[in-house]
């Protein structure tokens, strides 16, 4: 049984920031991720705020961020703009970034760390005992930590199976969101209508499109498909573009919900494993 002292559930942004700083505390710390590598499916999150830039530059990382993002003095709040350009900090702006490059970079930062990552793998169960946690692994490897951190999601195993209730506000309000191509080239930016607000961007290769849509009602508990993203494409603006080929498809609501306790015992939550929030605007 390979033992170390923190073992985290998850190499997403909060998984990897942890196990940068529980390194540079000294502490042996692991990571155990389900993808086979970093490369993340769909470029999710847009973007770092003003406070997450300050965290970065103490740790002596934000160049590596800043070099491969565009600054902004507006961030949105709520689709309300705010020019945040006389912010008494260096970093007075909001950074344009996909979370694939922003994952890729603290991958890089982790990895100079030397902090190990058990890749292709989840873990499937856990035992507390006084003195640690035993994790199984889906592979059959099994690890021993004094601590175990659930970074794995809204949907966090680790939290479920910590017994750890998540309560909150059921959602009034749901969005389709997808990377795509298409054969008629869309309208690009916003719209809005009745429904809510709806957006159409050009991804960085130039052939594929970002769709976020507000859903007329809220979306079924299922996993959307393209089907549902085209009907919804019909229902705003009259045409789905022959979009075609989804690079991802996903579902997310206004939702809000927050763990009943961060801990149970030897198991601790981070990140969305602890609290979900409905979106208010730029993503950090």
């Amino acid at each position: 049984m390979t033992e170390h002292g923190v073992a985290i559930a998850g190499a997403g942004p909060t998984g990897l920031m942890l196990a940068a700083e529980l390194a540079l505390a000294g502490v042996d710390v692991a990571i155990v991720e389900r993808r086979a590598s970093q490369d993340l499916a769909g470029l999710r999150a847009g973007g770092l705020h003003s406070r997450t830039i300050e965290v970065l530059d103490q740790r002596g990382i934000a160049d590596r961020f800043l070099s491969q993002g565009q600054t902004h003095p507006v961030v949105s709040f709520h689709q309300i703009p705010l020019d945040i350009s006389d912010f008494p900090t260096r970093h007075n702006y909001l950074l344009a970034l996909w979370q694939n490059h922003i994952e890729r970079i603290l991958a890089g930062w982790v990895g100079e760390l030397a902090v190990p990552i058990y890749r292709g793998r989840e873990v499937t169960g856990f035992a507390q005992d006084e003195g640690g946690v035993n994790v199984e692994l889906s592979d059959g490897q099994r690890l021993r930590a004094e601590y175990l951190v659930g970074c794995d999601g809204g949907r966090s195993q680790i939290r479920k199976a910590a017994g750890i209730e998540f309560p909150g506000w059921e959602p009034t309000t749901s969005w389709l969101i997808a990377e795509v191509e298409w054969f008629e080239e869309p309208e690009w930016g916003f719209r809005n209508d009745a429904v809510g607000t709806h957006a159409i961007g050009k991804l960085e290769d130039g052939r594929r499109a970002r769709v976020v849509l507000t859903e007329q009602q809220v979306g079924a508990a299922s996993e959307p498909t393209l089907r549902d993203v085209s009907e919804a494409l019909i229902a705003v603006y009259g045409t789905d573009y022959g979009i075609h080929s989804p690079t991802w498809i996903s579902r997310f609501t206004d939702m809000t919900r927050q763990a009943a306790a961060y801990r149970e015992r030897r198991v601790l939550l981070a990140g969305d494993a602890a609290h979900v929030h409905p979106p208010v605007g730029g993503q950090g």
